[in-house]
């Protein structure tokens, strides 16, 4: 995009923003932009590789989910951990996540369920490889199939206000505190259960992955009950 185009207002396409987003999350979830880091807009651009007008376009949405806090004049910082935070994410995770693979159970068509199927075999597969960034990208990968099999915008906006915060969380602290096993298990029991075209048990089994994440959170801050 022209310095010209830049100044006339008008916005980059949809897919350069989408990428622009997809890689400042990636380098924030992945810690390799570390939490508390102060970061401008030229470092941004640096580190994505995308136009101005991309990286403010993925600035406001990262701003949206917590992960990147903005201050007038001096700058960007990489959201520090909140603990509290990421209890709160999960609360919402319990009540939203289940609602979205409910509905997907429920209303997916026959290829989106071959595809979930596909998803639970892949998360089976991690559950061995123990491939944490491989498991993000498939996260990412069900995460999106989710919310259009549910076809529910409300709910699945609310999932996305959460999901980079519990995703870095995880990567950062899961080589001392996680079992990676025990996570893609879990998400292999949520998509296989949408794709058998069941509701409840989908329900049940983000149940089952919440109560998880949970205790892992409990470990990473050392309360005995976690462990």
């Amino acid at each position: 995009m022209s310095e010209n185009e830049l100044k006339a207002g008008t916005e980059p396409p949809l897919m350069q923003r989408e990428e622009a987003y997809f890689s400042l999350e990636r380098l924030i979830v992945t810690g390799e932009l570390a939490p508390g880091t102060w970061v401008s807009e030229t470092d941004l651009m640096k580190a994505s590789g995308h136009s101005r007008a991309s990286v403010r376009s993925a600035v406001q949405r990262l701003q949206d989910q917590g992960l990147i806090h903005t201050v007038p004049r001096r700058g960007a910082q990489i959201c520090p951990i909140d603990i509290t935070l990421q209890f709160r994410a999960q609360e919402l995770r319990r009540e939203v996540e289940g609602l979205l693979a409910r509905c997907a159970a429920a209303r997916a068509t026959d290829e989106q369920r071959a595809q979930f199927l596909d998803i639970s075999r892949k998360f089976e597969g991690h559950a061995e490889s123990r491939d944490a960034i491989a498991m993000m990208d498939l996260d990412i990968e069900h995460h999106s199939l989710l919310g259009i099999a549910a076809d529910n915008s409300f709910a699945m906006k609310a999932m996305q206000s959460v999901k980079g915060v519990s995703r870095r969380f995880w990567l950062l602290h899961y080589k001392k505190h996680g079992d990676i096993r025990a996570m893609a298990t879990a998400h292999a029991r949520v998509a296989g259960a949408i794709a058998d075209a069941n509701p409840e048990d989908a329900e049940r089994a983000v149940e089952h992955l919440v109560d998880y994440v949970e205790k892992f959170t409990l470990k990473v801050v050392g309360f005995e009950g976690g462990k």
